[in-house]
């Protein structure tokens, strides 16, 4: 059973910018807190300047015998905040499917699986994996998913590709946010006046599957967002979000008059129009602050300023 991987769910992967990063190979490593567990001799290596992290298969007949053909990686304090949808880049010397597992221990403790096809033999794959749809998408917390869990194979599969190399790097969960929080986890209508969205906002389409059966599954950050626009919202900041496929229509449909601000440069623009103090100081939806207090990209001057 297989899958090919969607052009846009490749495209997708070039562009985006997720808020939780499980793995990016330079802040968690081998023997860290946070680095992998010691199953699949994993080293990180360097690949074109960037670190990944290299697990090879191997058998153990002295234990658990699919110990050393998966990747355990503690996923300790890290807070999902509401989003659902987990990318990663894997290479492998063969095609075949991936599964990944969300862990989760005490209160009912359960393994939430989610398979994708890998199609490019020895050359970096994007997988995506949706956890908002299928089986105990429910379950998944924003905190407490103790272990992601990583098999290149179906685990039936497993001890029969032992020797395998398998190259794993940017482990993501994506999707709009606001003030820190995942828009899917907020209230219909419940975004008004001025917001600066960050994160990523796309759209396209995959299948995986955790049943045996392949589902298409669709995504719109667009129209989720939209859901959570009150029809009273005035501006719309997306400069410091990544996006693709954009498509505003639903949005201005329903925000007739709201100001959609898609790039810094339009921000600066529109902040030295609205200037009557050259020592004023904005951020870069425009308003107007007192001091720049907060961290984050400030205008004064015509100027942009990182605090």
């Amino acid at each position: 059973m297989r899958k090919f991987l969607s052009l846009a769910t490749l495209f997708v992967a070039t562009v985006c910018n997720a808020q939780v990063v499980l793995w990016n190979g330079d802040d968690k490593e081998v023997g860290s807190d946070g680095g992998f567990w010691n199953r699949a001799e994993p080293t990180v290596v360097e690949d074109e300047g960037n670190k990944i992290m290299k697990f090879t298969l191997k058998d153990n007949p002295g234990g658990w015998d699919k110990e050393h053909c998966n990747f355990a990686l503690p996923l300790g304090d890290v807070n999902f905040k509401g989003l659902r949808r987990m990318t990663l880049r894997i290479k492998m010397g063969v095609n075949h499917n991936v599964l990944v597992k969300l862990v989760k221990d005490g209160d009912g403790g359960y393994n939430t699986g989610r398979l994708f096809w890998c199609g490019n033999t020895n050359e970096w794959n994007i997988l995506t994996f949706e956890f908002a749809a299928g089986p105990d998408n429910e379950k998944i917390a924003d905190t407490g998913n103790t272990v992601l869990e990583i098999w290149p194979f179906e685990e039936g599969d497993a001890l029969t590709n032992v020797g395998q190399t398998v190259y794993i790097d940017d482990i993501k969960l994506e999707g709009p946010m606001v003030n820190d929080v995942a828009v899917r986890s907020l209230a219909d209508n419940s975004l008004t006046g001025e917001i600066v969205v960050t994160g990523v906002i796309g759209k396209g389409n995959y299948q995986c599957t955790w049943d045996g059966d392949w589902h298409p599954e669709q995504y719109d950050d667009y129209a989720v967002l939209c859901a959570k626009l009150a029809p009273t919202a005035t501006k719309l900041n997306v400069s410091g979000a990544g996006r693709w496929d954009e498509d505003w229509t639903a949005i201005r449909t329903k925000c007739p008059n709201i100001e959609i601000i898609t790039d810094e440069a339009t921000a600066i623009q529109q902040v030295n129009l609205r200037q009557d103090n050259t020592d004023a100081i904005y951020t870069l939806s425009g308003m107007r602050v007192k001091a720049a207090k907060a961290k984050g990209i400030y205008i004064q001057n015509g100027k942009k300023h990182v605090k």
